[in-house]
């Protein structure tokens, strides 16, 4: 019997010590936590039922096929910096849908696909509940974002600047 709870002792002092390193090396994603910031990504599949993540390869593969409309959800100067070919830009802050009124209603029977910068970035989930709430149906949030689409070498498009260029170099 005291050989068990010895065993039984050690092994609750390892758990402990693994909950305590753990949280010691996500300590900026546990403070991130309780903080509240990830409050707004959770929300319940029954009530958002068009809403599914998706991998890169998925993406990638809706992209290439020409079957969605791609949604950059991040702020306007990201966007410009660089997207995904194609993409319209929504950033998720804006009140406004902005999608061009010819494209709103097409859209609404095909699959659009939001991304914002990456795995931590709560932006392509927010605008999702928003299309979801605006009537949107089958939204797919690519997960790994611009940073994993940056990784894998896809191709990448620049925005236009919309101030136009006064001759100063």
């Amino acid at each position: 019997m005291s050989e068990a709870r010895r065993a039984l002792r050690q092994a609750l002092v390892l758990g402990a010590l693994a909950v305590l390193v753990a949280a010691a090396v996500q300590f900026p994603l546990v403070m991130r936590f309780a903080r509240g910031e990830f409050r707004d990504t959770f929300f319940p599949a029954s009530e958002y039922p068009g809403i599914r993540m998706i991998t890169l390869a998925e993406g990638e593969d809706l992209w290439r096929t020409g079957l969605a409309v791609v949604l950059d959800a991040r702020a306007e100067g990201l966007f410009t910096q660089g997207h995904i070919p194609g993409a319209r830009n929504i950033p998720a802050a804006q009140t406004g849908l902005g999608l061009p009124a010819g494209l709103l209603g097409a859209a609404r029977n095909m699959i659009l696909v939001v991304y914002c910068e990456g795995d931590d970035c709560q932006s392509s989930l927010a605008l999702a509940r928003r299309l979801h709430d605006e009537g949107f149906r089958d939204i797919r949030v690519f997960v790994g974002g611009w940073e994993a689409w940056t990784e894998a070498g896809l191709p990448e498009e620049k925005a236009e600047r919309a101030e136009k260029d006064d001759g100063q170099a």
